[in-house]
């Protein structure tokens, strides 16, 4: 992967980062939305590019109350996927909650979103609940989300590498994560 640029998401990258979540999930967040997500106590945004793209890539979305720090959303534009930048977004949240004394960091996947899954098992989450229907679908029906936590939170250089985890098999196409 080439150099990946992370910074704290700015007002003009709202919209552009609206429509990126457009581009990643079903149930898109508007600029307004994301506007009032920011708005509120103890929220935080990132975005990342590569040091080859001039438009954002990639956002995270999240915030800390008290001692938890909560995922609320993670993309990465369809074109860019796979070459590190939700790793390097997931990291730098980690390590924002981190510095700000968050003990625990939650998130919810889709429950057969297994790329996501992955990449938050690397990290250290795991499974702790599940959530039926969380995600409505397009064409109806709904998915249900996996709730994952790491406790305590810790920057990546701390982290132990944790034990190969099974995924679970892509029966369906599903969303990437709201996280």
């Amino acid at each position: 992967m080439s150099e990946t640029s992370i910074r704290a998401m700015a007002a003009h990258d709202i919209d552009c980062v609206a429509a990126l979540h457009g581009a990643c999930f079903e149930e898109s967040w508007s600029g307004d939305m994301i506007r009032r997500v920011l708005g509120t106590a103890g929220a935080f945004g990132l975005v990342a590019r590569p040091a080859d793209a001039t438009p954002v890539a990639a956002f995270a979305l999240g915030r800390i109350v008290v001692d938890e720090c909560e995922l609320l959303s993670l993309g990465v534009a369809p074109l860019q996927r796979r070459q590190g930048l939700g790793a390097a977004l997931l990291d730098a949240a980690i390590a924002r909650a981190a510095t700000l004394r968050a003990r625990r960091f939650f998130l919810e996947v889709g429950e057969f979103n297994s790329a996501a899954r992955r990449l938050y098992e690397s990290r250290g989450l795991r499974i702790v609940g599940r959530r039926e229907d969380y995600y409505a679908l397009t064409g109806g029906g709904a998915m249900d989300a996996l709730t994952m936590r790491c406790e305590p939170v810790l920057p990546a250089r701390r982290r132990a590498a944790p034990p190969a985890a099974e995924s679970a098999p892509d029966a369906r196409r599903a969303m990437s994560s709201r996280s």
